[in-house]
């Protein structure tokens, strides 16, 4: 191979390597946004859904690269965060609630392989939907992804 296409064949694999590092890194942002519709994801969509279900209900959520604020919500009212999962499978979110003198701090969201979910999430073509409802007594996640009044399981208390 003469000198020149060996150097051109070298930096056209360079060139593609840089492309793709640059596609890789804006993939793995979690581009949390208020309105789900605005999402371009190169992987799938998520949602987390924190339904409450008792009054003055506070918390603060937030993932590595972004902190969603304080946050307080009625009985009967829903939270939701929208983000892109990341290309290399790290998002997560926790957040801490607050009621009255209670508290709790989980991890609202952990993304898990592709082949598994979290038992908390329902993957569908294009996106995942995630469910947390806040009781007077803990926190719950769904059996079903529609889940009527008895399809909850508890799964922390409140400290």
């Amino acid at each position: 191979m003469p000198s020149s296409t060996k150097s051109n064949f070298l930096m056209g694999k360079l060139l593609f390597l840089l492309v793709l590092s640059l596609i890789l890194s804006i993939a793995s942002y979690a581009n949390v946004v208020n309105t789900y519709d605005d999402i371009n994801c190169v992987t799938y969509k998520g949602i987390v859904h924190i339904m409450s279900r008792v009054n003055n209900l506070r918390f603060h959520c937030h993932s590595k690269d972004d902190d969603l604020g304080d946050v307080t919500r009625n009985a009967g009212e829903e939270y939701q965060i929208r983000f892109c999962l990341d290309f290399f499978g790290r998002s997560r979110f926790r957040c801490h609630f607050y009621l009255e003198s209670k508290q709790q701090d989980f991890n609202v969201y952990t993304e898990a392989p592709l082949t598994e979910t979290q038992p908390y999430c329902y993957r569908g073509d294009y996106d995942m939907d995630c469910y947390w409802k806040v009781e007077e007594d803990g926190f719950y996640y769904p059996k079903t992804f529609r889940p009527e009044l008895g399809d909850w399981i508890k799964k922390y208390n409140w400290e």
